[in-house]
């Protein structure tokens, strides 16, 4: 991924938890209707969060929860980097907390994700972009790639340290 697309979806996830207004002028600005439009539930992020990180589960079949799907070169290196963590960390499965889901035009919606557990499964709070396709939620592309960078390199510590997640 290069650092423009990952730029891109890293404003557009901040723009919609911390203030959607900065992201769309056609909601939530002065003289303008309120961010407005379904959101998934706690649970439902949380099930998307658990698929994604699930390495039981190959990253080329995860087009049911990832929008659009990642492509034979990512999904590799999804693949690698999950089996790793769980093999080498023993850190997976992750403990997720969900919080400030927030709608967002266009289907968007957004939400806030941490993870808690040992010292090597936390990470800060920190925003993902879902997308609603026909009733079912699922974390848009660029926002699974820099969730699992967060997590990669959340999950590495000094005497553990692998080379970190890339594509």
């Amino acid at each position: 991924m290069n650092c423009a697309k990952l730029s891109v979806a890293t404003t557009l996830a901040a723009a919609l938890v911390a203030s959607p207004a900065t992201a769309y002028a056609d909601c939530d600005e002065p003289d303008q209707p309120a961010c407005t439009g379904p959101v998934p539930t706690v649970d439902q992020v949380v099930a998307v969060m658990a698929e994604l990180t699930d390495p039981d589960i190959p990253a080329v079949s995860k087009t049911d929860i990832v929008a659009p799907g990642f492509d034979p070169d990512e999904a590799a290196t999804i693949d690698n980097h999950l089996t790793r963590m769980r093999t080498f960390g023993g850190i997976l499965p992750l403990p997720f907390v969900v919080t400030d889901i927030r709608p967002a035009p266009n289907n968007l919606a957004g939400a806030t994700v941490e993870i808690t557990g040992n010292p090597w499964q936390r990470t800060n709070p920190h925003p993902v972009v879902l997308v609603d396709q026909g009733g079912h939620w699922m974390i848009t592309d660029d926002t699974a790639v820099a969730e699992l960078d967060v997590i990669w390199r959340a999950t590495q510590s000094p005497r553990r340290y692998v080379p970190g997640f890339a594509r």
